[in-house]
This record gives structure tokens, sequence and C-alpha cells, in this order.
């Protein structure tokens, strides 16, 4: 993705957060606003990290980790989609396998690691990757759950499974899809 699509991207980014916000604050949702102002910080970061050619932060990387915090945060809880729509909370879990083997696969061809001379043992470490990531998910659920008095895991261990689950079937999706794109 050219610099002047990734520019327009962030402005469409940055004015959906502020227009969050003011929406948000207007209607004394406070709880909103903050969690748009947090996506729009994350975004920031995740744009001066990309800016200065951070590795394993390539275009597509970062695109799609802008769209998860938009879906995720502002969407999911802001809006409150994860209780408006009945898989919306499965649906990011799945996604998230999907970035996460991406987080894995950049990592790993950032460090040079040549995936043709032993395919199993690169994905093996993309899929583990990738489940550790869904782990720390889901321990983060479990914070906000217990400290924050939140209620992420509405389903308790159901809901850990299945989040779980999801994110594997995810995971397993864009590891064959990688598999086949090596030679």
């Amino acid at each position: 993705m050219n610099s002047k699509k990734i520019k327009t991207f962030n402005y469409i980014m940055y004015i959906i957060y502020v227009f969050s916000i003011i929406y948000f604050a207007f209607n004394k949702n406070y709880s909103g606003a903050g969690l748009s102002t947090t996506s729009l910080v994350i975004t920031f970061c995740l744009n001066k990290a990309y800016k200065k050619k951070i590795k394993p932060l390539d275009s597509s990387l970062y695109v799609v980790a802008n769209l998860f915090v938009l879906f995720a945060i502002v969407l999911g809880s802001s809006y409150e989609l994860y209780d408006k729509i009945k898989y919306y909370d499965d649906f990011l879990h799945f996604w998230s396998g999907f970035i996460s083997v991406k987080i894995g696969w950049n990592l790993l061809n950032t460090i040079e690691v040549n995936p043709t001379k032993n395919k199993f043992i690169f994905f093996v470490i993309i899929f583990l990757f990738a489940m550790g990531i869904s782990s720390i998910f889901e321990i983060g659920e479990f914070v906000l759950d217990t400290v924050f008095k939140m209620n992420t895991q509405a389903g308790g261990l159901k809901d850990t499974m299945q989040d779980m689950i999801d994110s594997l079937l995810g995971g397993l999706i864009m590891i064959t899809y990688y598999f086949r794109k090596i030679k």
C-alpha cells in the first residue's frame, strides 16, 4: 500500500475516533469516549511505529491492526456491537487468529528464518505463537472481569474455550495460506 493510501486511511481512522469521542462525550457516555480515546492513542502509536519502519509492522499488518482496534474497541465495546450482533465476538477472535499468524510470519521473516528449510518446524512455531497470543487475550479478558468487574467472559469457561477455538480456526486458515505460499 502506498504512502498516499496509508495517509488517507489514517485520516479516516482519526475522523472516526474524534467523531466517536465527541459523540460519546456529548451523550455523557464517558466509557465510550475513553475507549475511543484509547483507540485513537493506539492508532497514533501504530502510525509512529509504521513511519519508523519498525519490523514486523508492514503495511498490511498496519492496516489490519488498526481495523481490528476499531472493530474490537470502538465498534464492539463503545457502540456495543458485542451485544447487538450475535457472533461478533466469535468473528473478532477468528480474525485475531489471522492477525497472530501474520505477526508470527513477519517476526520469523524479520529474523530471516528460512521457511523452506523445514516447513513443519516453521509452521509449528507460528502456530504456537498464535495460540500464545490467543491465551494472552483470554488472560486480558479475565483480568478485566476480575479487577474491573467487567463482563467480557459472559459464558465463563465456555466463552474462553469458544474464543480459543475461534482463534485456532482463524490461525489454521492463515497458516494454510502461508504454507501454500512457500515454494
